[in-house]
């Protein structure tokens, strides 16, 4: 059987036709749609994808996040905190205000002098806006002058320097982490996005409420370039549940639940999951599966109730599942990835598709 990825058009003139319908079909191109889709020329998709592992999957269902065990969705908007270890700090900040000017590659403060009394140097973060609608941040490559710092790769987002508040992070403070990004969804399942700077293993709260954790990731580092300790999203004390962990050594979430933004729908293309025994010389096996809580034939959300989608059993091995029909997840459906064994292994799991 021959796959075919892309037809051209002639006129009866003999012109050849270059059409961009893409969606509307027909479709011209000459690399395969998903292809297309990450190179970002197709427009309201976004390529998609999500990375799980867990240390001890085992005889008891578990879900693939690097916390282990099960996971727990939170019921409502949760106010929730972040806490690492002693050598995941970067607080207090170097410097801290807001801009007077700037561009999509400098930040200036007219108020500030950032030589005195510890000069910003190459390297250091700054984060702008950690709670605002488009939080985002950049590295200093250099200092124009007193009051001027330059980020020559640009700021996270594209955004500019000028009229927002800061915080410059020095890069020589600690050896973890020192600032992460909190992707979310609140509880009108609406994404969200936050900057936290670390304070060591003192809790720091997030400003927003999260409903649904999407993404955690490390954006600024000290010497070590990753977590010191394990970083937890958690909600805040009195409450231990943990939303989000990075690992000791590690600079994201490992974290295979997901869950679909309003106004957006997900489609699942590549399931690849692995599964090994840790010091166990039997043949023992994993069975690991996709699942989510909508009905599978009508797409009706079920809540906490999950169906399984894709499912491979595997014997110290990888199988990679390439889904010629995509597996379509309507907005707000909870994703996850989970698994049980005969003995206990360390699973590791890639999900990749697209959101439209």
């Amino acid at each position: 059987m021959t796959n075919i990825h892309g037809v051209g058009f002639i006129s009866t003139g003999g012109v050849y036709n270059d059409f961009k319908i893409v969606d509307g079909k027909p479709r011209v191109s000459s690399m395969t749609y998903l292809q297309d889709i990450g190179e970002g020329n197709v427009t309201g998709h976004t390529a998609w994808s999500k990375i799980g592992f867990t240390p001890t999957m085992n005889t008891t269902d578990s879900d693939v996040w690097s916390a282990a065990g099960l996971y727990v969705f939170p019921t409502a908007a949760t106010p929730m905190a972040v806490i690492g270890g002693a050598n995941d700090d970067g607080t207090p900040a170097l410097y801290a205000g807001t801009s007077t000017g700037g561009s999509t590659t400098s930040l200036i403060d007219t108020g500030k002098n950032f030589t005195t009394p510890t000069s910003v140097v190459a390297g250091d973060c700054i984060v702008l806006e950690a709670a605002g609608t488009t939080p985002e941040w950049g590295y200093v490559t250099s200092l124009t002058s007193t009051d001027q710092l330059n980020v020559a790769n640009g700021f996270s987002s594209g955004g500019t320097g000028s009229g927002r508040t800061y915080s410059v992070i020095r890069k020589a403070l600690s050896t973890g982490a020192q600032a992460v990004k909190i992707e979310y969804l609140d509880a009108t399942y609406a994404s969200k996005s936050e900057i936290v700077i670390l304070n060591g293993a003192a809790e720091v709260n997030l400003v927003g409420s999260p409903f649904r954790i999407n993404s955690l990731r490390i954006i600024a580092t000290g010497t070590g370039n990753a977590a010191g300790s394990a970083l937890s999203l958690k909600a805040q004390t009195p409450t231990a549940t943990i939303y989000s962990y990075i690992t000791a050594g590690f600079t994201r979430a490992r974290n295979s639940v997901y869950t679909v933004p309003t106004g957006k729908t997900l489609f699942v293309v590549q399931f690849s999951a692995a599964w090994a025994t840790t010091g166990n010389a039997n043949k023992e096996y994993a069975r690991i599966y996709t699942r989510a809580n909508i009905e599978p034939s009508t797409g009706f959300l079920t809540g906490s109730l999950f169906y399984p989608f894709t499912e491979i059993s595997t014997q110290n091995n990888t199988v990679l599942v390439h889904l010629e029909i995509p597996t379509k997840l309507l907005a707000k459906t909870d994703l996850k990835i989970s698994g049980i064994a005969t003995a206990t292994g360390a699973c590791s799991t890639v999900l990749r598709g697209w959101l439209e």
